[in-house]
């Protein structure tokens, strides 16, 4: 009997799915998607137009008899969208400073090292604020999740010189953020000895013991979300902060508490503020904050509450 065209077809195309001793099934099958067409893993956000991160995918369930197959690398942050803005505002004090008292006297004899350590009086800089007594110096800033990255941020960010010191007995600057992948160089002015224990929890534990005048360099392996307490064991007064991000859109605020973050993705993005002696000033997955394509957002604040100032 003569196969019917049809029959023929199906014939044909059974056999190229299955090859030499294979079978018909398109599990394995490799879609390559035409690069004009724009896939966004939020289908919503798609028809809105805005650009998204993917989230990481599920792995898959492991058949019946089988093994779990490999894990998925992480998707690349996306290096596009519908523009990029800068992200400028002010942290400020909202109500009345609370007095902190010094952690270290001047002259205090005894103190560790009271020669270095106690030629001045070491201010508690858990809660500072610039001339005004409102703009909060020391806050952090930055949008855990973009919805974009621009490589010209990352690049500027990797490579600016980040160096984080001790001087008479204090870690110079209090608060720092850094990028994932970016060198800093933890050094000691101090003729004593002190330890730089960083809190991480994605990085692991790190602990430096530095002597006088030495240095040494750090590398994050990963971003860690949120700040890191560091501490030196030796002078336990000391303490600074780290926020490490596997993105570059982060500040930390300046004697006023002014912030700018420049090439951020625009639209609307969660942004994050976190202040030591308040801990979150916004929910910790961040607040809503809309960035104009090629602006400056305007009169942007975001207000510490005194009245929830806790220092011990």
């Amino acid at each position: 009997m003569k196969p019917t065209p049809r029959l023929a077809c199906l014939f044909v195309g059974s056999l190229m799915l299955s090859g030499c001793g294979g079978t018909s099934s398109l599990d394995n099958a490799v879609v390559v998607p035409d690069p004009t067409v724009n896939i966004s893993a939020n289908p919503a956000a798609a028809a809105l137009g805005t650009s998204t991160a993917a989230a990481p995918a599920e792995a898959a369930a492991p058949a019946a008899g089988g093994t779990a197959p490999a894990a998925a690398p992480a998707a690349a942050a996306p290096t596009t969208s519908d523009g990029f803005g800068t992200l400028k505002g002010k942290v400020v004090l909202e109500g009345a400073k609370p007095t902190l008292k010094f952690l270290v006297n001047k002259g205090d004899a005894g103190v560790k090292d009271a020669a270095v350590c106690a030629t001045s009086d070491v201010p508690n800089e858990a809660l500072l604020t610039g001339a005004d007594g409102k703009g909060v110096k020391y806050a952090l800033v930055y949008i855990p999740k973009p919805t974009a990255v621009n490589p010209a941020a990352i690049e500027a960010t990797k490579t600016a010189k980040v160096v984080f010191d001790q001087k008479n007995c204090v870690f110079v600057p209090h608060v720092i953020g850094f990028m994932k992948g970016q060198t800093i160089d933890i050094v000691s002015s101090d003729p004593v000895g002190h330890n730089v224990n960083a809190k991480m929890r994605a990085n692991g534990a790190s602990n430096n013991l530095l002597g006088p005048g030495q240095k040494t360099t750090f590398t994050p392996k990963a971003g860690e979300g949120r700040p890191s307490e560091v501490t030196c064991d030796i002078h336990p007064w000391m303490k600074a902060y780290w926020l490490i991000l596997d993105n570059p859109y982060f500040a930390v605020t300046d004697e006023n508490g002014n912030f700018e973050i420049k090439n951020a993705p625009a639209g609307t993005q969660k942004v994050v503020v976190w202040q030591e002696a308040v801990q979150f000033v916004t929910p910790p997955s961040g607040s809503d904050v809309t960035i104009p394509k090629d602006g400056v957002t305007e009169n942007l604040e975001f207000k510490v509450d005194a009245a929830k100032v806790k220092v011990n």
